[in-house]
This record gives structure tokens, sequence and C-alpha cells, in this order.
């Protein structure tokens, strides 16, 4: 944010005060080009964005008249940046722009289906070359909800799937395909519209979770995309009782309000997430705003909440009354002018990045050249579509024998059963749009069924219809039945229909799930042979038809069905028995096999306080609660087997809120910080920088960000030969400084100035109880006598040995000692103190027949002067 506007800012003037307003409003209009309606708006109300829907697409030519006119009116009305031109074209079932102006692409659920991100990516970055062809700039997409709900009326097959992990990879590879594209992606609905049975076009939603469950399954392709960078969110009109205040009652007025108009939910975005990019409200119209506070008081309630741009579609008069409402907020005082100024900041900086003016076009050899590039690109974006829809059909189960049909019976009789058009669906696309939730499938399904078999018959029939005797007669002749179904699983009709025919013809039927795939999923006794293709758009069905007859074979894996798993994750009992100590320990070498520890060593660490550890039969997370209140998650495994199922997300949440339950206990608020890594005890201090970028993710796509600060590592070198280069020896023989092992006449003072200078007080004042004081180092002032530095210098044996995990795996294993906790005293560095200790405290423990040397968590610089070489390297993740 500006430095001015932190300041108290002067009252903006009318016009300038609309203007700023303006670039925070998102607009519909309806028609093919330009009308008055949009005119003013962008003319007079100054408005910054407008959103394109089917009911404003005719033509190639058409749209980027459209686009380039809309650009136009903006420039010539003063608009410092061009406009925001957006869409929804999330692909497959939500296409705004349709063939023959672009080619069809998959959508998300059938991307999922893939199981390769890689196929997200290539249909992101061909949207991308679409959307800027036609001079627009961004797009509401990618869907980042997590499908948890199969009777959701408003996301289905909108969705990659019902794992939140796999929602977040498939997010993540389309918001870069798109940004890599030039085009602004907006991820959508947060915090989450999967898990609701009701269409907020229609009411509100009511998700009943605490923030825990959001945070294992909602808000996790969320954290991703935020983390990975992505700078655009819109809020979802759907109340959540859980994110709120504990203290408020239920019936408090914020317990519910839409996410979209409720700090509570803006501030997991802002504050926790720290998302500094531009969150967008839905429409405003949608009745779960509109038939609640209303649209107009909706706008001003959304700003105040934290949203930076709304969006009303359609109707001009909540256009232009939404606006009026926001201006007279700011005045009033309602609204900050320092928020106000912060949103269009926000938004001036991504139109900087994105927004492109498209260039008016008016000759008709102009024309011709947009026809033509339409068409190749069109044909290129085809074959990768056709490509991508042939990897996501998904046989879900077959009996052996019916799946291919066999080329040679090219001539057997074949019916076509399918649900012809009837009307009410769901709302999610209404707005003059084909609607998701439509219960008919394309009549032109019969003619790619057709290409295979000529004779194919063709049965369509609707909701309380009966088979005319002519059809029994096909039916009953043929010698396979294609039943295809579209939203079976909310059509009970379509179920009906099935089972009537199912009981005469069950053997010779291929049911083909249109879009939901959960149409007959958990029939698996009546459904012998079940296709799904997770949209009903001409290429996912041709696809599904070849895989049919033989032409090519399913390659889709099923992105939905798995139930949800109940993580019963408990706290680590090291009191009673050893049982859970056993069971972690077996556990650990199966999902650390490189990073073995004596049983021993492991039982010690675990033991030390303020421990907090959590199993459960297939992993286990260890944590500690240090420097109260920073918290440590010091290392989390889970079987391989059982990965990619939310465990490991479990046992993070349940880290975090038990550390910070610990955290208030103590007096505090809340955590200071919470890190990855462990230091006292020991196991990785950070995160090795060569564990798999899949295992780094882990903590990144969780809300841990990465430090910028410079790697650290653990060093080691052989101190048999030369323990330092020469300079560095002779310097040393100059030194007046004396040394010499700790004592325990020595304790009181080192134990001061421990206090008084740095953190290891508790390394010191375990040796000195178990009597060790000569695993320490000291450096004294030659004048007076005084302690002025101090270093660990332990052999195998210290007590504080055990602390460090992994010491056992350096090459000397039971020879190699460590020097850790290098201080020295502030008012002699930079005096060679610390160089002199090194020096003497290696001399030391080679005298005691230690071969080896690991200095513990080390910055580069001063220890690769001795010779030592870096060992095990690690990088910082912090909440």
């Amino acid at each position: 944010m500006n430095e001015q506007i932190k300041h108290t800012m002067k009252p903006w003037c009318e016009e300038e005060l609309r203007a700023k307003v303006g670039q925070l409003f998102i607009v519909g209009f309806h028609g093919h080009v330009a009308s008055a309606d949009i005119k003013t708006l962008i003319t007079t109300h100054k408005v910054g964005a407008v959103i394109l829907f089917l009911r404003n697409i005719s033509t190639a030519t058409q749209l980027i008249e459209l686009t380039s006119s809309l650009q136009a009116i903006a420039a010539s009305a003063g608009h410092e940046q061009d406009l925001f031109i957006a869409i929804d074209q999330e692909n497959g079932l939500v296409t705004r722009i349709k063939p023959p102006v672009a080619a069809q692409l998959p959508g998300s659920m059938a991307l999922g289906a893939t199981g390769d991100v890689a196929n997200a990516f290539k249909v992101a970055s061909a949207t991308a070359e679409t959307l800027r062809a036609f001079g627009i700039n961004m797009n509401y997409a990618p869907i980042a909800d997590v499908n948890s709900e199969p009777k959701n009326p408003v996301i289905g097959v909108r969705s990659p799937s019902d794992d939140p992990e796999t929602v977040g990879r498939f997010v993540s590879a389309q918001v870069k395909g798109l940004s890599n594209g030039g085009i602004l992606p907006c991820v959508k609905h947060f915090p989450g519209h999967g898990d609701t049975a009701v269409d907020s076009y229609y009411g509100l939603p009511i998700i009943s979770k605490n923030k825990v469950e959001l945070d294992l399954c909602e808000l996790v392709p969320f954290k991703r995309a935020v983390v990975e960078g992505v700078e655009s969110v819109m809020t979802a009109h759907i109340a959540m009782p859980g994110i709120g205040e504990h203290s408020l009652g239920e019936d408090h007025p914020s317990k519910k309000l839409p996410a979209s108009l409720n700090p509570d939910a803006i501030k997991i975005l802002r504050e926790e997430m720290k998302f500094d990019g531009m969150i967008v409200s839905d429409c405003l119209e949608m009745d779960g705003v509109r038939a609640t506070v209303g649209t107009e008081k909706g706008a001003v309630m959304a700003l105040k909440a934290g949203t930076d741009c709304v969006m009303i579609c359609h109707t001009m008069s909540a256009q232009v009354g939404a606006i009026e409402q926001v201006i007279q907020a700011v005045k009033s005082g309602e609204l900050s002018q320092k928020d106000i100024q912060a949103s269009v900041e926000r938004v001036r900086r991504l139109k900087l990045k994105y927004s492109t003016q498209a260039s008016a076009v008016t000759s008709q050899k102009t024309r011709n050249t947009i026809l033509q590039d339409v068409e190749k690109r069109n044909v290129v974006q085809a074959a990768l579509a056709a490509d991508v829809y042939a990897k996501s059909v998904t046989v879900v189960r077959t009996e052996p024998g019916l799946i291919p049909i066999s080329p040679y019976f090219a001539q057997m009789r074949v019916v076509f059963v399918s649900p012809g058009k009837t009307s009410v669906g769901g709302g999610a696309v209404e707005s003059g749009e084909e609607k998701t939730r439509e219960p008919h499938t394309p009549a032109s399904y019969i003619d790619l069924i057709r290409v295979h078999n000529p004779g194919a018959i063709d049965i369509r029939f609707h909701n309380g219809s009966h088979l005319s005797t002519e059809d029994e007669t096909h039916i009953a002749a043929s010698e396979i039945i294609i039943f295809a179904t579209r939203n079976a699983s909310l059509e009970p009709y379509q179920k009906a229909f099935y089972h009537s025919l199912g009981e005469k013809y069950g053997k010779k039927l291929i049911v083909v799930a249109t879009c939901d795939p959960y149409d007959f999923l958990e029939e698996k006794a009546e459904i012998k042979n079940y296709i799904t293709i997770y949209e009903p758009t001409i290429p996912a069905f041709k696809a599904a038809v070849d895989i049919i007859f033989g032409v090519a074979e399913a390659q889709g894996c099923l992105p939905v069905g798995t139930p949800p798993l109940k993580h019963s994750i408990r706290l680590v009992d090291l009191s009673s028995s050893d049982e859970d100590f056993e069971q972690l320990w077996q556990m650990w070498q199966i999902i650390f096999p490189k990073w073995p520890i004596e049983r021993p060593r492991l039982s010690k660490i675990l033991h030390q306080l303020p421990g907090r550890h959590y199993i459960h039969e297939k992993g286990f997370c260890l944590s500690f609660l240090v420097d109260i209140p920073h918290g440590k998650i010091a290392a989390v495994g889970v079987l391989p087997e059982y990965r990619r199922k939310g465990l490991g997300t479990a046992f993070l949440a349940k880290a975090k809120i038990e550390l910070e339950n610990a955290a208030r206990i103590n007096g505090y608020e809340k955590l200071k910080s919470l890190e990855i890594g462990s230091l006292t005890p020991r196991f990785w201090p950070q995160v090795p920088i060569d564990f798999s970028q899949d295992e780094k993710d882990f903590f990144v796509h969780r809300g841990f960000r990465k430090s910028t600060a410079p790697t650290t590592g653990d060093y080691f070198m052989d101190i048999r030969g030369e323990i330092a280069p020469p300079e560095i020896l002779e310097r040393v023989s100059k030194t007046r400084f004396k040394f010499s092992s700790w004592s325990a006449d020595l304790y009181e003072e080192c134990i001061a100035k421990q206090k008084a200078n740095f953190s290891w007080v508790k390394a010191y004042e375990t040796l000195a109880a178990y009597n060790q004081h000569h695993e320490v180092m000291v450096a004294f002032d030659p004048d007076t006598n005084a302690q002025i530095g101090w270093t660990l210098m332990c052999s195998h044996s210290a007590i504080i040995s055990d602390s460090f995990a992994f010491l056992p795996l350096m090459p000397s294993k039971e020879k190699t000692g460590l020097i850790a906790a290098v201080g020295v005293d502030k008012s002699v560095r930079g005096k060679g103190v610390g160089l002199a200790l090194m020096v003497k405290a290696m001399e030391n423990m080679r005298e005691r027949g230690i071969e080896g040397v690991c200095v513990d968590l080390a910055i580069r610089d001063f220890y690769e002067k001795f010779g030592f070489e870096v060992f095990w390297e690690y990088e910082g993740y912090q909440w």
C-alpha cells in the first residue's frame, strides 16, 4: 500500500470519488453490442470491469468488436487504465465462448479424471490463448471448491474432485496456465462451496463446519493457490457460522452472514493466508444476498468486510443503486477512504499487469484474418481437447466381453436410450445460460453412435413418460442398450426408468453418466457396466463412444467417490506402556528409511518436555512448544499407502491447535511463530533441501511459507589431520586469550552470561547436572580472567548428544562429536575469540579420540574457513 494511504487522507471531490468507486464494480449487460446501459455505467459511473456471458457472444468478429468497443468507450470517458473484461470460461459445463467461436475444452472434473495436472495446465494455457485473442483479460476460474457433497446443486463436475489435495493440485496448474498466458485467473468460491446442497442463486447455503474442519478440507486448495501466488479470489454467498468469534451466540447476525459479506471470512484470506491480491464478490444479485440483505446494501457490506470488487451482473437499477449507496457510505464515513484506496491500488496493480486493449475491428480484411486465426486455433485446441477427453473417460466397472464392442459386430442391433429435454435445474450458470443441472442430454449424441453403428435406434424418455410399443419392440430386439443419464442421482425418474429396463435387459446394458459420476456409483450389483464422462459435451461423449466401440482404450480414473476418512488421531501415550512408542518406531523405519534413529535416542527425545506428539495407525506427528510461545512441528510421517488422504493435513491442524492451546495456558494470546523443524531437541532444524519437492510442497500448500533467508546447514569435517588452514592456526597461536575446559567452579558466571547473551542455557545446565563440564570449551579475558566465550564440544557420549537425532548418521558415527552454541560476549566480538574457540575445541576433541566434527545449523562463511563442508542443508518454512 502506498505510504499516503496510511495517513489521514483529504476528502475526495465528487468526480474523484466516483472514479475510484467505479473501479471497484464489475457489471454485466445484455446484447451483442455495447448497450446504452453499459455505456452509461462506463462513462458516467466509471465502472472499471465488465463481465461477459453467453448472451453477449454470437460470432468471433462480433466478440472482438464488442470488447474493442468497450475499451474504446472507457478510453473516451477518461479512464486511466483499460477495463477488466472478464468471463466465466471454466470450460466443460460452464463454457461461455462455445463452438464454433472457440473449441470446446474439458472442464475441471474431466481434467481431474485424467490424473495428470499437465493436462490442466495445457487446457488452461489454451483457454488463455483464446481469451486473449478476443480481448478478454480476466477469467473467473478455476473452481477451487472441493465437491465433498455429491448432491451439491451448484458445483458438481465444476470441481476437479472430492479430495482437497487433488483439487489443490489441479487448481494450481490451471492458475499457472492462465496467468502465464496473460489472463488474470480468479479462484472461486472462497471459503469453499462444495459441501452444500443449496444453490446460492436461490438461497443462502449454510456450512456448519468449524475452522479446524475447514482447514482439513475446504481451505486446502485456497491455501495452496495463495502460497503459489494467485492474484485474485472470489468469495461465495455461503454462511459459515463456525469461522466467527466463539463467544457470539448462534443467533448473532454475523453468524448468518454470507462469507462474501463477512469480515471473519475475509480475515482468513488477509491475515491468516497473507493474501494481498484482489478479492472479488460473487454476483450480488444471487438470492444468497439479494433475498437477505439486498443487492445495494450488500455492496456496501462486502466492501466494508474487506472485499475489493463487487459484481452485479444483470440489472441496471441494482448496479446504479449499489454504486450510489457505496458513494454515500464513503461520504458518511461508513466506508473509509483508506480502505477504498487500498482496493483501488490492488485493481490498478493488476490492470498494469493484465489489461490489454483490443484493436478495433473495422475492415473486412481484418475480419477475414480473425476468422482464419480462429479456425486454426480451434483445430489445434480441438485436437488437444480430444486427447484430454480420451484420457478422462472412466470405465468404472464392466463385465468381461461387453466393452469394447468388437468392430466385427458393427452391424449388431444397438439401441440408445437417453432423457429428453425437460425444465428446471440449478441456477449456477442460469444468467441467460444453459443450466448446470439440466436433466437432459443433447439430441446429437445418437449421431456419434451411428458413426460406428449406422442402424442404431434413438429412444428418448421424459419424466413420467412410458415407452411406446414400438420402442419396447426395438429394445427387446436389441443386442446392446446404451443408456445415457444426466444427473440421475438428483432425478429419480431416470433411475426408475433404468431399473424398469434393467430387470429385463441388464446383461446387455451399458450405462454412461454424462455429467455427475454419482448417478449409479453405488449400485454395483445392479449396474455391471458403468462409464462416466463428467460433462454432457459432444467431445466428451464421443470419447466414451470410441471406447464402447473399441476405437480407444479407457484411461480415466474416478476422481470422486472415496468415502471421507475419519482420522482417529490421539496423543502419544509414553507413560503407561511402550505400545505407542513401538508403533511409532516401526512406522519411522518405513517412512524415513534414509534417516534412521537409534531406538533409545528416539525414546529420549520423545520424552523431553514440552513435547506434544500424535499418533494414528498410519502415521504420526511430533511437535514441541519451545521458548514459549514458539511452536515447532518436528516431524510429520504418513505411511506411503495412506498418503494423499488428508491424514498429514489432519496432523498439522491438530498440532497447531494444541500448540496454540498450550501457548494460551502459559498466558499468551496466540503462538508467536510456528515453524517446521526443531532445535532442542533436534530432529531436522528446518526442512532438508534434498527432500522431494512433493514433500516440501506438502507444507507450502497448507499455509507454510518458504523463508527468503539463506539456507543453513549441518557441517562436517574430519579432524584426524589438520584442523584448520595454516593462516588460521598462526593467527590463533598469537592470540592473548586463554582457553580451558569448563568446570564446576565456572558454572555461576557461565550461566549468568549465557542468560544475558544467548538462548542455550538449558544445554549448559544439563551438562553440569550430569557432571559433564568437560564437554564445553571456555575462553577467558587474559587480564581479568572473566569468561568471554563458550562452545559445546561434545563427544558421542555427552548427555545432550542424544538430543541430536541424526548425529550418528555422520561419517565417523560413534567417533563424531558436536560443536554447537558457539557464543562470544558482546564486549569482545570481532576480535577472533570465536575463531580461536573453534581451534581449541577441535584440538581438545581430537585429544579425546574424536575423529570427526559436526557443526550444528551454521551459516556458511565462518565454518568453511576451517575446511568444513555442508553435510545436510536446510531451508526454513514458517506459518
